[in-house]
């Protein structure tokens, strides 16, 4: 081998070195830094699951009467619907939209606790279905 080709070759292998630990190094940099744990894929049927039990504990308690109870299915049926389309798509625009049909079931309940009875046992009679 003359000096001229061992030169090249060892400019070649020092190059394609360079190359492939910037390539590493590089792969490194860019992946997004993973703190926590990813939330649940379920974490939104889960919480449509607690405000429809708030829902159904208001109009049971008597928080809501006969006129609220038409605009409360209604965003109930609403919110159910996007947390299913939710749970199939697993996309982003579908969770924003499964978010705010949430929220806004959330913003249609009574924020104040139903008055209490002078005897609790007369508010567990109220709580009972007919």
């Amino acid at each position: 081998m003359t000096p001229q080709k061992a030169s090249r070759s060892a400019v070649w292998r020092s190059a394609t070195a360079l190359l492939v630990a910037g390539g590493f190094l590089a792969g490194c940099v860019a992946r997004p830094e993973m703190t926590g744990l990813p939330p649940s894929p379920n974490s939104r049927l889960y919480a449509y699951l607690i405000a429809h039990g708030m829902a159904r504990g208001a109009v049971m308690t008597r928080q809501i009467g006969p006129d609220g109870l038409t605009r409360l299915v209604t965003l109930d049926k609403a919110a159910q619907q996007a947390t299913l389309n939710a749970l199939k798509l697993q996309s982003s625009s579908a969770n924003r939209q499964a978010d705010q049909a949430l929220s806004n079931l959330l913003a249609d309940l009574p924020q104040k606790p139903p008055p209490m009875t002078s005897h609790p046992s007369e508010q567990t009679q109220k709580n009972r279905l007919p």
